[in-house]
């Protein structure tokens, strides 16, 4: 097996993984999973059939149907960097929703996308970007996925909002847009989305400073765009550096 064919199959389940995740319970059929790739039938059933050797795949309820396999949960329970993070933070998250009464978010850089870690939700309703935990992002979207990659250097995140132009496009979300939130963060040392992506909502975000230097993670909040004042804004990220600072 060739270095190049090597790298497609991995790829190829990398994609067939991150399609099942946003199928849910009822999973997909392999003519879908196939269609949302732009990938013909027979590979992607190959890759499919080598999941579901090891767990990461099974048979949904469905006849003919893929969904998630319980390696996946297994795992994600496994100690590791993310889990931990979770743990660390999680008291904290809980605390800003209560405090504030908006979502607060735990984000991840994870490759090309932002995750979302962790969530707690607050009493006020809100549309988010994500559909809760295990919610992806393409990087530079919204005030936590912006707020990490512009804590990056100036070639990593021209890069990345270059190659995650076309999946901005697809939410209807100029690629100028994103960067000017990118840009302001990195200005400003903390994102905000003042309406810029979901008419009528905003949030802000500060990221995670590691103590290597590096910075990869970000609490960031969903709010009502008419609640951010700018005695608002000063509040929340009064709340927000609070937390941080005491972690």
């Amino acid at each position: 097996m060739t270095g190049l064919s090597s790298s497609s199959n991995a790829e190829r389940a990398a994609a067939v993984l991150l399609v099942l995740g946003e199928a849910g319970s009822d999973g997909l059929a392999l003519k879908d999973i196939a269609a949302r790739m732009g990938e013909a039938k027979p590979a992607v059933h190959r890759t499919l059939v080598a999941l579901a050797k090891h767990g990461f795949v099974e048979q949904a309820r469905n006849r003919g149907g893929y969904r998630l396999g319980p390696s996946i949960y297994a795992l994600a329970c496994r100690q590791n960097t993310a889990a931990e993070k979770v743990r660390k933070w999680r008291p904290a998250l809980m605390a800003l929703a209560e405090r504030l009464g908006h979502g607060v978010y735990l984000m991840e850089r994870a490759g090309m996308d932002a995750v979302v870690l962790d969530m707690h939700m607050g009493t006020a309703p809100i549309q988010a970007l994500t559909n809760g935990v295990g919610g992806r992002l393409p990087m530079g979207l919204g005030p936590g996925s912006a707020s990490i990659l512009a804590m990056q250097d100036g070639g990593t995140r021209d890069f990345i909002l270059t190659a995650n132009a076309d999946r901005f496009a697809q939410r209807a979300i100029g690629q100028d847009i994103v960067r000017r939130m990118v840009e302001r963060a990195a200005e400003q040392g903390f994102g905000i989305d003042l309406g810029e992506i979901i008419p009528g909502c905003g949030g802000i975000a500060i990221p995670i400073r590691e103590r290597g230097g590096g910075t990869t993670t970000a609490i960031s909040t969903a709010m009502p765009l008419s609640f951010l004042s700018q005695p608002n804004i000063d509040l929340v990220l009064r709340e927000i550096r609070a937390v941080i600072a005491a972690g």
